[in-house]
């Protein structure tokens, strides 16, 4: 099971500092695993709000995420707002990608 951050355009600053070389789609994910063997169980995108706030937050305005006043009220309103989204509509893009894998062969 892994979680890994989606989409290229969202690729900043603070991503590298936190050590991310690169962002991905699900398509890439899909590959990466069928060429190691790898079954897919699942692999979709979540946090679909945090795509818009990782995407002006980070990647336009150049920003950290801080201790705060502004990543309390974002934790306590949009991140389960996100986790209700990612359960009942799936979106077509995301902050992350949630991949699920099984070697072949092994159940």
């Amino acid at each position: 099971m892994l979680v890994v951050p989606a989409f290229p355009v969202l690729m900043s600053r603070f991503d590298r500092e936190l050590g991310h070389v690169r962002r991905y789609r699900r398509s890439d994910m899909t590959a990466l695993a069928e060429a190691t063997g790898l079954r897919v169980e699942a692999c979709r995108y979540i946090n679909a709000p945090g795509f818009f706030g990782w995407l002006v937050g980070m990647r336009i305005l150049g920003g950290r995420p801080r201790a705060g006043l502004m990543l309390r009220a974002w934790d306590r309103a949009m991140v389960p707002l996100a986790a209700w989204l990612d359960r009942r509509c799936p979106m077509p893009f995301g902050q992350s990608v949630f991949f699920v894998g099984r070697v072949r062969g092994v159940d």
